[in-house]
């Protein structure tokens, strides 16, 4: 009877220690669910243990893959962790190698829970991917998830500053222009500087989308070539100026439709709405 008592005392012990290590999804029944493959390799490899943001991560992939929009980016930067080591991951690929694209931080950015903040054109990341690995001039996107409302004037992400065609993106600008594969724009000045912005050029048109909404196109983009430098978050090279504006979340990528670019927007805005920021 006494070895009896001492086996069922052991298989309660493993039984409530297990448990305890299960993951549950936000709002169910308490039902343990398994992972996406991704997912998983992100969270490992950024060293992620809270529970929200491991569901976050969890459920973007998934909607990502099932409204197609996945294989439309070849870098997806999170930016959750506050810190350089947690920060610098690539969601569609978490291995730290340049030619996975893996985010190298120079200067002092500043890292924060809700994000990353590149203060001075001295500040920024590098991701390692040039323009002319995104695919062809007329099917590439980059977008920038701003977490900050201000009316600073300055770039926000991009290739070079002084290399045409430059390929770089402003958020708010009064009298520099902001270039994407043959798309040109000055005077940028939206009165919301907080959501996402993307430059998306496809063979029909380039187009700046502010929220998932078009703000502007230039046509079918033409035959521009590339920098060959790689796209940098917070500041391109040789950016005189820098937005000051807080990333939650940067991307690089293919060309995105009008109705893609929507859905994406949305994407993200979960996103961030389920991380609590």
């Amino acid at each position: 009877m006494k070895n009896v008592l001492q086996l069922l005392a052991l298989t309660f012990a493993f039984t409530f220690l297990s448990s305890c290590q299960k993951e549950y999804s936000a709002g169910d029944s308490g039902a343990p669910f398994s992972y996406d493959a991704d997912a998983q390799k992100f969270i490992e490899s950024a060293t992620i243990t809270d529970g929200t943001q491991k569901v976050a991560i969890n459920n973007f992939v998934i909607q990502l893959k099932s409204l197609s929009l996945w294989k439309k980016f070849k870098a997806i930067y999170p930016m959750i962790g506050g810190s350089a080591a947690a920060t610098k991951w690539n969601l569609k690929d978490p291995r730290d190698l340049d030619a996975a694209y893996r985010l190298t931080f120079y200067g002092s950015p500043v890292f924060a829970l809700s994000g990353v903040l590149f203060p001075t054109p001295f500040d920024y990341a590098d991701s390692h991917l040039p323009d002319n690995a995104i695919g062809n001039y007329n099917d590439a996107s980059i977008s920038y998830y701003s977490m900050t409302q201000n009316t600073i004037d300055g770039y926000d992400m991009g290739c070079v500053d002084n290399v045409s065609p430059n390929n770089e993106l402003t958020i708010y600008h009064h009298y520099d222009a902001t270039d994407w594969f043959g798309y040109n724009a000055w005077g940028l000045t939206p009165s919301n500087t907080r959501g996402l912005f993307m430059l998306s050029a496809t063979s029909n048109d380039v187009k700046r989308y502010e929220n998932g909404t078009v703000t502007d196109s230039k046509g079918s983009p033409p035959a521009m070539g590339f920098t060959n430098m790689p796209v940098l978050i917070g500041s391109p090279a040789n950016a005189p100026v820098v937005g000051q504006r807080e990333c939650g979340l940067a991307t690089i990528g293919n060309g995105l439709t009008d109705a893609e670019a929507l859905t994406f927007y949305n994407l993200v805005k979960d996103f961030e709405t389920a991380l609590g920021r």
